[in-house]
């Protein structure tokens, strides 16, 4: 079954060698929906909205924390969710 996964990425400015920090906090049925959710982000977080060469919708937004900044990416990407067979 293909699922629409809200991808969020976490990349630190302060410590360009650390990992990204790479979660999917939620599936949607469609890119429809994902996209809803990215124009709530967007007008709730104040987000910047990129377009890759893929004509894939990203949102950026700087996070400036005292301790730790980094940028905070989300984006909708087409998966194939795996389903619990009982």
């Amino acid at each position: 079954m293909i699922k629409i996964a809200l991808v969020v990425t976490i990349i630190s400015i302060s410590n360009p060698e650390k990992v990204p920090d790479i979660t999917i906090p939620v599936y949607y049925n469609d890119l429809e929906q994902c996209n809803n959710q990215l124009d709530f982000l967007k007008e709730t977080v104040n987000a910047d909205e990129l377009i890759d060469d893929k004509k894939n919708r990203i949102l950026r937004m700087r996070n400036r924390e005292y301790h730790h900044q980094s940028y905070i990416y989300w984006s909708c990407v087409p998966t194939e969710k795996k389903l619990d067979s009982n």
